[in-house]
């Protein structure tokens, strides 16, 4: 297949330090937050609206700035506060009224995340970042070094159902040795961020949208009413990470939290490859981790969308259904349904349900959890840069290497790379940086 991804970032983008491949910054000053957490809110049209309603109930909440591409949805934030500063690019947010806000909620498309997230620090504000972390590896990796470098910045990838009382009460109970060692993962989402998409004329931009603005640091594509905004980005390689990276980082966030596991030492692609433009339907993807308190010495992780996802796993009794969308955790001494979202299934070896279970774990505010941390009220969130970007890394592996398929691949997390010098291996480690768009 033809490879893309902006041609491969012209051949060796992926030898670059991936220092330099942060965008041109207006460097800000430290605030000391006050009592009302003032908030600017960056991308509202669909999660980022939910984010802020959520948030709302928080009694600091305070909107006072908003900025999205499509001045039409400006009038979401209206109910949300009064004098709030409206603006299209984020750019101007930050140089005209960085001093009227404490934080930022980014919740544009992936591609944008990793530009507004680091201007935002640069700016000394707090950040509630939309999942997936970055578009692209490379960039989840600056995102986590930068907050590392700047603890008093609290910082919360949009993984809500990290809270969740299901989510929470699995990892307590897989922690506690119920099901015994783990073995074996598997994880899927039922969903279908891909197909390809070709042969459409283009269209003019409606007004209230600036194309420019939201094509951003990628590649400016011809516009294509339906094709992008506001709700298919997803599928798009330029825009978007795909199913994995849309849900993978939900589903897949309880078993790093589970297990503690961090980076995986190889992957290798069971699944077709994507197309010149846009993400492929399926995806198959098998990791190995290194083995943890919580795990066997190593640790396979098998990650599935769209019609690929199991019917059945092998340790999981054949009369169970398993959900559309979730994670199967096979232990020494029973296995362990999550389904995505619902209550842990924990069935023993034999196959029968285990009728004695630990206490349920209650639930948490994922949202209220950010706002608290950056008040100093409590000392951590539940999902930092710091963890975030690990995460991600891994999600997103999978829809760099889907490329070359039953290829494995061997995973240099030091220095945020693939291992060896083959073509291929040039190939797959000049897709891990982003190649932004002159003038950005």
């Amino acid at each position: 297949m033809s490879l893309n991804r902006r041609q491969i970032i012209k051949a060796a983008a992926g030898s670059a330090s991936i220092a330099t491949l942060a965008p041109s910054m207006v460097f800000g000053t430290q605030r000391k937050t006050a009592e009302n957490f003032r908030i600017a809110a960056i991308g509202f049209g669909g999660r980022g609206k939910a984010d802020l309603k959520e948030m709302k109930s928080h009694p600091n909440f305070e909107l006072t700035a908003a900025c999205d591409v499509d001045k039409s949805l400006h009038k979401i934030v209206d109910p949300m506060g009064t004098d709030i500063k409206k603006f299209q690019d984020y750019r101007l947010l930050f140089k005209n009224a960085a001093d009227d806000f404490d934080a930022v909620v980014i919740a544009t498309p992936d591609h944008m995340h990793a530009p507004i997230a680091l201007m935002a620090m640069e700016h000394d504000k707090h950040v509630y970042l939309q999942k997936p972390l970055a578009h692209d590896i490379a960039e989840c990796r600056m995102l986590a070094e930068k907050a590392a470098k700047k603890p008093n910045l609290k910082t919360q990838m949009g993984i809500q159902i990290h809270a969740h009382p299901a989510y929470r009460t699995a990892v307590s109970w897989i922690q506690s040795g119920l099901i015994g060692t783990v073995k074996d993962v598997h994880s899927w989402s039922g969903k279908g961020w891909g197909g390809e998409m070709k042969g459409k004329a283009p269209t003019p931009p409606p007004a209230h949208l600036d194309w420019d603005l939201y094509c951003g640091v990628s590649e400016k594509l011809p516009y294509v009413e339906g094709w992008y905004h506001r709700n298919n980005w997803r599928k798009w390689l330029a825009f978007g990470t795909g199913t994995q990276g849309d849900m993978g980082c939900h589903i897949v966030d309880p078993v790093f939290t589970a297990l503690e596991i961090k980076e995986p030492t190889q992957c290798t692609s069971l699944g077709p490859g994507p197309f010149k433009n846009n993400f492929a339907l399926l995806s198959h993807v098998v990791y190995t981790f290194r083995g943890t308190p919580y795990t066997t010495d190593e640790l396979n992780l098998t990650w599935y969308n769209g019609s690929l996802r199991p019917s059945k796993v092998d340790g999981i009794p054949a009369k169970v259904k398993l959900p559309s969308q979730g994670s199967v955790f096979i232990g020494t001494k029973g296995s362990l349904i999550l389904p995505h979202i619902g209550n842990p299934q924990v069935y023993q070896v034999d196959g029968t349900p285990m009728s004695k279970l630990p206490p349920t774990v209650e639930s948490g505010n994922h949202f209220h959890q950010w706002i608290d941390a950056a008040q100093g009220k409590i000392e951590a969130t539940g999902a930092p840069f710091e963890y975030a970007g690990p995460l991600t890394e891994a999600v997103l592996m999978g829809t760099v290497i889907n490329r070359w398929p039953k290829e494995t691949f061997d995973w240099d997390a030091a220095n945020c790379k693939f291992k060896g010098n083959s073509q291929t291996v040039k190939e797959a480690n000049a897709l891990l940086g982003p190649a932004y768009r002159t003038g950005w």
